[in-house]
């Protein structure tokens, strides 16, 4: 295996977790840090998910409310354990679960007599829900719901993004995934298999090498974020039709209403235009809530170009002409 850091900030560590020091713990104790609940570290995103619906009691049959703004693939484990996704659209300001939506698709189920297990709530992209309107409906309607965040770097009203709901599901890129499971630790690891368990376990824990790595790349996602975050001001400062994040987003995309999303493209900038979920030919016998009745917000999203905000202040400025023409 060849081990290629070209920054550096990686290799120190790299080198202490192949002669053995224990970097899972550490990675588990920097995460719980930074949210304030008990975080258990698995091998995958994926895999945090998978539990966060164990402890959720989640089963064959049962409903699971999703968001349709997000990568398709983080419905899979939900279908994965036999469940039936519900998709709820997304706020015009936050692109992120929306409230008027999610309470429809309660009412709903409650008529039907078959509430949901779980409601799962995205930090689409970068962007933070409004956690403040969204948790007490789910504990109105007595529904865990899990936040799936991706690093550390966003935040809502000085939460850090992972701690706001009864589960977080903490992305690492490649290295790994995390569980912000509180008091649920215990039954997380054996779940997980990380302590003997009579009952179904998952071989999920995360190698030594992938936690060193991610442990060493936390600081330096946060001057990432910092370094987006500008951009995304800078850049909303200038054209008008890039449409401004909320509080608390870790500036990791620009959303772009243009047309242009093919020269963008060209010039290599990261760029996505994710589909709503609920639109894949898989998902199209699913139920799906509108934020309003008759209005989309995820339909009118799907319109526009999600542009990533890593980038110098000169490619800004190249980006900045690309947007504007």
């Amino acid at each position: 295996m060849i081990f290629i850091d070209r920054n550096g900030e990686r290799a120190a560590a790299v080198n202490d977790a192949l002669v053995g020091n224990d970097y899972v713990t550490r990675l588990e104790r920097a995460v719980s840090e930074i949210v304030g609940k008990t975080a258990v570290a698995v091998s995958s995103f994926d895999s945090a998910l998978h539990t966060a619906l164990f402890l959720c009691g989640v089963g064959f049959g049962d409903y699971v409310f999703v968001p349709t703004y997000t990568f398709y693939s983080y419905v899979a484990p939900v279908v994965g354990v036999g469940a039936i996704p519900v998709f709820i659209d997304c706020d015009p300001v936050t692109r992120c679960v929306s409230h008027g939506a999610l309470e429809q698709a309660f009412i709903w189920a409650e008529l039907q007599g078959k509430p949901p297990k779980a409601v799962i709530i995205d930090n689409a992209f970068g962007s933070v829900a409004d956690y403040d309107v969204l948790t007490p409906l789910c504990k109105a309607y007595c529904t865990p719901s899990v936040e799936l965040t991706h690093g550390l770097c966003g935040d809502y009203n000085g939460r850090a993004c992972g701690a706001n709901c009864d589960y977080g599901v903490v992305g690492l890129g490649a290295d790994g995934g995390v569980i912000v499971c509180g008091d649920e630790q215990t039954a997380a690891r054996e779940f997980c298999r990380y302590e003997y368990s009579d009952g179904i376990s998952f071989d999920y824990r995360l190698n030594n090498f992938s936690a060193s790595v991610a442990c060493s790349f936390i600081p330096v996602e946060r001057k990432l974020s910092s370094r987006g975050r500008a951009n995304l001001a800078a850049l909303c400062a200038v054209a008008d039709n890039v449409i401004p994040p909320v509080d608390g987003d870790s500036g990791r995309f620009a959303l772009v209403r243009t047309g242009n999303v093919a020269g963008i493209r060209a010039a290599r900038f990261e760029v996505k235009t994710p589909p709503p979920v609920h639109t894949l030919e898989r998902y199209s016998a699913c139920t799906y809530f509108e934020h309003e009745k008759g209005y989309s917000v995820s339909d009118w999203y799907s319109d526009c170009a999600l542009v990533g905000m890593d980038i110098s202040p000169l490619r800004r400025a190249r980006l900045e002409r690309l947007i504007r023409n």
